[in-house]
């Protein structure tokens, strides 16, 4: 079959104006705060940790065999090639521009890791109409990209390669000085940091004195109740909105109600955390002047009206995602793996019957136990801290996670043919259900029907990050470098890839035009948007955000060029790869 240019032109371009509409919805979804970051989050984590494992193991076992392990291994290798090149870019842009020093390692991962989850499987699911493929083709590309993604996952997350963008928070102080890393000692652990140690809160028109923290104030903290302070309770300062976290309620000791007497409009107030070891411990944070630019009293006011009316600004997201504070405390220990249920988890995972917050000296004192804590001795955690295996406890874990899951459970069950029988019919003979079905076909049937709702709920939530993202301010000459990234990352690895994935073709390592396309189309795409939430985990409430305010450059002229570069990449894949 063979088709104009126009027409393939338009068959490349069709495919980019779905997603592109798609995420446009999502986008007005954010804006207009009919899904709010709250929902978001949630329904981010519902796709991370359902939906988007019921989709790979669904196209994993019924379009890969024994028979693609060439493929595979071609995929895998492929996969460390274009990561590699584009960090060589992202460190070529750091030496060619003015990239600023605390976002060295956050240009190091958008270069790292592309977006290889929703656009690709979108972009082929489009293309399977029978115009350029085939529906098993276009189905057996999206295996292929399941492939790609299982791959970038298991090295963020397994290899805990996210915590590269830490790196840029080293060095991040606290107003009173404290390293952002730095750990809560026991000394600290019920101090109300961050605030002079005078307990006074001044304004240029009041001062308020307290003789105890305990006593009866104007502003009283300490008749904070908690029903479940896992957490923190918290004011979301970038949108002017006080909000108690999960039944915390604010109340004055007087006479039950949280109030702000007199002026005290511009109290320095941003954080309200609970201490790890006690629920009933509080600190308070103290903030930069620009973290609070509204008076309490429009913050007051903004309590009462509706959700719905909050912009929802790149500060929610990080009031949301955030676990600076705890990071601080000691509360979070990044050593160890996070909660497997959240896309960017907020507590440590538990192995065995130990928690993995445990500390290093309460192992090192195992030996001395008493009878109670005997059985704490032999439980996995402490036998891997004993030893030293917690990077084995950490991948372990990790393996764990519902989206790695589902890709391993996936690629065991399609490698093994008598296994892949019980889903699928295939050339082993297995007994059949009374339908004349695989016996296991139902759970086909279910990963197939809740797997579709992955790409749709993805883009839209990928439109939603998009409308949230801010640009406050940027460091001198960070534009030059954000193009240059640009460039890297949709133009020259794109044409990097065509060249890589010819030669592939032509040594027979890769025997499928839908192989070869999909490639190709994994090769053009831009920097994962999953880095605007491991950023915002990172990134403390209080401070300019430069961090932040970088990627958000960075990915808003990526999404405003993609059309375009990858609209060109595939018309001369079409047209001069795969001659059609």
């Amino acid at each position: 079959m063979s088709i104009t240019l126009g027409a393939a032109i338009y068959i490349a371009l069709k495919p980019i104006f779905k997603i592109y509409t798609i995420m446009f919805v999502g986008y007005l979804l954010a804006k207009f705060d009919i899904v709010s970051m709250e929902n978001a989050k949630g329904i981010s984590n519902m796709v991370v940790n359902a939906i988007l494992p019921c989709l790979t193991f669904n196209k994993i076992v019924s379009n890969i065999s024994w028979r693609d392990i060439k493929e595979i291994g071609v995929i895998i290798l492929s996969a460390f090639i274009l990561f590699f090149i584009g960090a060589t870019g992202a460190l070529f842009t750091t030496f060619a521009t003015t990239v600023p020093k605390k976002f060295f390692w956050g240009l190091i991962f958008a270069g790292f890791f592309p977006n290889i989850s929703d656009l690709p499987i979108a972009y082929i699911q489009s293309m399977g109409n029978g115009s350029i493929f085939t529906a098993d083709e276009a189905e057996k590309g999206v295996a292929y990209s399941c492939i790609f993604l299982f791959i970038q996952s298991f090295l963020m997350m397994n290899f805990g390669m996210w915590r590269v963008v830490g790196l840029d928070f080293r060095h991040t102080k606290k107003p009173d000085g404290e390293s952002l890393s730095r750990a809560a000692s026991p000394s600290n652990e019920y101090k109300f940091t961050g605030i002079p140690e005078s307990p006074s809160i001044t304004h240029p028109s009041n001062t308020y004195q307290s003789e105890d923290r305990r006593s009866n104030s104007d502003l009283s903290f300490n008749s904070i109740t908690t029903n479940d302070m896992g957490s923190r309770a918290y004011c979301e300062s970038p949108t002017g909105y006080i909000k108690p976290y999960k039944g915390s309620t604010l109340r004055n000791s007087n006479d039950g109600s949280f109030k702000f007497k007199n002026n005290l409009a511009h109290t320095e107030i941003c954080r309200v955390s609970s201490s790890y070891s006690s629920p009933g411990a509080l600190e308070m944070s103290r903030i930069e002047n620009n973290c609070l630019p509204h008076s309490l009293a429009s913050m007051h006011k903004r309590e009462g009206s509706s959700i719905g009316q909050r912009s929802q600004a790149m500060n929610e997201l990080i009031s949301k995602y955030s676990a600076a504070d705890k990071i601080r405390h000691g509360e979070l220990d990044l050593s160890r793996p996070l909660s497997l249920t959240e896309e960017v988890g907020s507590k440590n995972a538990n192995i065995g019957n130990a928690s993995t917050n445990t500390t290093d000296e309460e192992f090192s004192n195992i030996d001395n136990c008493t009878s109670n804590c005997h059985n704490e001795k032999h439980n996995i955690s402490a036998i891997l801290e004993r030893y030293n295996l917690r990077w084995l406890q950490y991948f372990i874990i990790n393996c764990l996670r519902p989206a790695s899951l589902g890709a391993i459970l996936g690629i065991v069950c399609a490698l093994i043919p008598w296994v892949k029988a019980c889903f699928v019919s295939t050339y082993v003979h297995v007994h059949k259900a009374p339908d004349g079905e695989p016996v296991l076909n139902f759970l086909m049937d279910f990963t197939e029907y809740i797997g579709n709702a992955c790409v749709p709920l993805g883009l839209l939530l990928l439109g939603g990050t998009l409308a949230r993202l801010e640009i406050k301010s940027l460091p001198p000459g960070f534009i030059k470098s954000a193009l240059l990234m640009t460039c890297c990352r949709l133009i020259v690895i794109p044409i990097i890839g065509v060249l890589w994935v010819n030669k592939l073709y032509s040594i027979n390592w890769l025997d499928t035009r839908i192989g070869k396309f999909d490639m190709i189309l994994t090769w053009s795409m831009p920097s994962a948007t999953a880095q605007v939430y491991f950023t915002a985990f990172y990134t403390p409430a209080c401070g300019d955000h430069i961090q932040m305010n970088c990627l958000s450059v960075l990915f808003v002229i990526q999404y405003a060029v993609l059309f375009i570069t990858v609209a060109f990449i595939v018309t001369y894949t079409l047209k001069v790869d795969l001659k059609v």
